[in-house]
C-alpha cells in the first residue's frame, strides 16, 4: 500500500524535475531579429534624419530574455551612447542589456551620408537598417533637417 502511495506522486516530481531544469538551464543565444531606427521629431523634406541629431536605434531579439546586443554603425560616422562612453571607460566588451525583447541606444550620425547601423549577438552578424542622413541643427528635442 505504501509503495502505491509513493508511486502515486512520481509522476508529479518528475514534472517539477523537469520544469526546474528547464527554467535554470542557461539561455540559448537567439538572432536579432531586427533593427529599427526612431525618426524622432522634426524632420525635413527628403529624409527625417539630419547629422548632429539624435535618434533612438531599437533592436529586436527572438526571445524577451537574451545576451546583450551590440548595436554598430558601419560607416563609422557617429556616436552611440551609452556603447562607446562604456567601451573608452571601463569595459572594451560592453554589449547593450536585452530588456523585453529589446536593446536601445542612442544614435547620433556625425557626417551626412548613407548610414548602414547593425544589430548583432554574434560574429555572424544581424540585420543592416541603412538611412540616409542630410546635414541637420538639433532644436530641443527636434531636428530640422535641411533637403
Amino acid at each position: 500500500m505504501k509503495l502505491f502511495r509513493i508511486a502515486r506522486f512520481a509522476p508529479i516530481g518528475v514534472v517539477l524535475c523537469a520544469a526546474a531544469a528547464t527554467w535554470f538551464a542557461p539561455l540559448a543565444t537567439a538572432d536579432v531579429v531586427d533593427v529599427t531606427v526612431v525618426p524622432g521629431l522634426g524632420g525635413g523634406p527628403t529624409t527625417p534624419y539630419g547629422a548632429g541629431c539624435t535618434y533612438l536605434v531599437v533592436a529586436r531579439t527572438v526571445s524577451p530574455v537574451e545576451a546583450g546586443v551590440s548595436i554598430v554603425d558601419l560607416n563609422r560616422a557617429s556616436t552611440l551612447f551609452p556603447q562607446e562612453l562604456i567601451w573608452d571607460i571601463a569595459d572594451p566588451y560592453y554589449v547593450t542589456p536585452v530588456v523585453l525583447g529589446h536593446a536601445f541606444t542612442l544614435w547620433t550620425p556625425t557626417a551626412p551620408g548613407e548610414h548602414s547601423l547593425m544589430a548583432y549577438q554574434t560574429s555572424a552578424g544581424g540585420p543592416v537598417n541603412s538611412v540616409t542622413v542630410n546635414p541637420g541643427t538639433q532644436i530641443g528635442p527636434g531636428c530640422v533637417v535641411e533637403p
